[in-house]
C-alpha cells in the first residue's frame, strides 16, 4: 500500500472514498436532511459548531489511518489530510478559523509511541488551509477507547481534557482534528475543554467515521 515517496500507491489513493450520503452539519453522523440536525443532536446537542469527516472507516482508508496511527508516517498524512482539507474548505466556516489544534495522546502513550497520529494530521492540515498550529489540550487517564465498546466509549469522564495555557485560547476560533471518530464521546470532551478554557467556537475534522452497526442492515 505505501508508495516510496508519496505515501499511497496510485491504486490505493484510486480507492479512497469521501463520505458518501446526508451528514449532520454538526456531527457528521447520518441524517435525513442537510439543513436539519440529525436526531442525536436534537436528543444530545453536540459542543462543537461543525464537524467535517471525509471518509468512512473501512477499506483502503481504514489501512491508511491505521498506517498512520500505528507507524507514524507522515507521508500517508499528507495525502490524508490533503483531502479532509480540501473538504473542510468547502464549509462556509473556515474562513472563521485562526488556529488548528489536535485530539491529544497521553504523554506516556506518546512516549512509547514516539508520535501522536492525530497530530500529524492536523499539523499537516493546518499546513493545507494555512493556519497556525498549536497543541492546546493535555490528556488525563490512561485507557485506551481503541479496546471499549460503544456504550463504554460513551461513558468517557468530563475531565478527560484540560488546556495547557488557557490565555493562549481566549477568543479563538478553533478547528480541532482527529483521526478518527467512532461515537464522538473523545470529541465531545475535548471540545468542552477548549470551550471552558476560554475558546470562542470550536469545529471539529477527523479523516474517518466508524458507523454505528446498529444502523446498518
Amino acid at each position: 500500500m505505501l508508495g516510496t515517496h508519496r505515501g499511497l500507491c496510485d491504486t490505493c489513493r484510486s480507492s479512497l472514498v469521501p463520505m458518501g450520503g446526508v451528514r449532520c452539519a454538526a456531527c457528521s453522523g447520518p441524517a435525513d436532511h442537510p439543513a436539519e440536525p440529525c436526531i442525536s443532536c436534537i436528543t444530545d446537542p453536540v459542543p462543537q459548531r461543525g464537524t467535517v469527516v471525509w471518509g468512512e472507516y473501512d477499506g483502503t482508508l481504514r489501512d491508511a489511518v491505521l498506517t498512520l496511527k500505528h507507524r507514524g508516517h507522515d507521508e500517508v498524512a499528507t495525502v490524508l489530510a490533503s483531502r479532509l482539507a480540501a473538504r473542510i474548505s468547502l464549509e462556509a466556516w473556515v474562513e472563521d478559523v485562526t488556529v488548528v489544534t489536535a485530539v491529544p495522546s497521553h504523554t506516556l502513550h506518546r512516549l512509547h509511541r514516539g508520535f501522536n497520529a492525530a497530530e500529524i494530521l492536523g499539523r499537516a492540515v493546518a499546513g493545507v488551509i494555512d493556519r497556525p498550529f498549536w497543541m492546546t489540550l493535555r490528556r488525563h487517564g490512561l485507557n485506551r477507547q481503541a479496546s471499549r465498546s460503544r456504550a463504554e466509549r460513551k461513558r468517557l469522564r468530563p475531565r478527560r481534557f484540560s488546556v495547557r495555557r488557557p490565555a493562549v485560547i481566549q477568543g479563538q476560533t478553533i478547528l480541532l482534528i482527529d483521526d478518527v471518530i467512532t461515537t464522538g464521546a473523545t470529541l465531545r470532551r475535548a471540545v468542552q475543554a477548549l470551550l471552558k478554557g476560554g475558546a470562542f467556537e470550536v469545529f471539529a475534522g477527523a479523516s474517518a467515521f466508524t458507523p454505528d452497526p446498529r444502523s446498518i442492515g
